[in-house]
This record gives structure tokens, sequence and C-alpha cells, in this order.
């Protein structure tokens, strides 16, 4: 008996998910799993800094260090001027942008002006808050 093609291509993916799941798995109980986890978190981090020194436009002001410049504030030091530095803080910030700066005289557009997607967004925001000091203890 032959399966219809549809019912065959799911148990096909099915399959697929099973296996990778097992991989993980296997990997997690073998303690092969942090390497696994660090090449994800690499991978993620190059997005971040692709987006950040292209498409999100962000090195025009931030610096391609992101020690920043007289138009946008460094992003690598503890001092955080439009919230607390944590990661939600910095992806609210680049999606909604900076109207009135505190210290410096250009404002922010949303997404640097880019069009970014979720995704995009998550990942340059984790590269900015890799790439910082730890947010300053607040008395």
């Amino acid at each position: 008996m032959r399966l219809p093609k549809s019912i065959g291509l799911e148990l096909a993916v099915a399959g697929l998910a099973v296996a990778a799941a097992g991989a993980f798995t296997q990997a997690a109980v073998s303690g092969q799993a942090a390497p696994i986890f660090a090449a994800v978190e690499q991978q993620a981090s190059e997005l971040g800094k692709k987006i950040f020194l292209g498409k999100g436009n962000c090195h025009t002001c931030h610096g391609a260090n992101l020690k920043g410049s007289v138009l946008a504030p460094n992003l690598t030091d503890a001092e955080w001027l439009n919230g607390d530095g944590s990661l939600g803080m910095i992806e609210s910030t680049v999606k909604a942008g900076v109207a009135k700066p505190k210290k410096h005289p250009a404002p922010m557009p949303p997404m640097g002006g880019a069009k970014l997607s979720e995704d995009e967004i998550k990942a340059v925001s984790a590269y900015i808050r890799e790439q910082a000091q730890p947010p300053a203890k607040q008395p």
C-alpha cells in the first residue's frame, strides 16, 4: 500500500524532527551540547554585528567600534542614557528610536531608519548587549 505524497512528506518531516531532537538530547547527555550552543550563539553574534555595521545603519552614529560619536552615545560602557541596559530595553530602543536624546544632538530613528524584522532587532540588540559593560547597579 502506497501512502499519498503529502502524508509521506509529513512523516519524513516528523522523522527528521525526532532525529534532530534525539541528536540534541544525546549531545546534552554526553556533554557535547555546550559546543553546539556556542556555535549557535557565535552565529547570532555575527548576524547582529552584520546588521549593526550594515543594514541597521547603527555604525553611522555609534561608530563601527560602538564607542559613540558626537551624534550618539558609546554603547560599550556601563552608562545607559535611556534605560537600564537590559536586553529588553535595548530591543525597545532599537524598535522605537530616541526622538529626544539626553546628551546628543541627533535623534535616533526607529530601527536606525531601516526596516528590520523582529529577528534582526533581536540579533542586533543581543550584539550590542554582548559588547557592552554590565549595566551600572542602582543604589
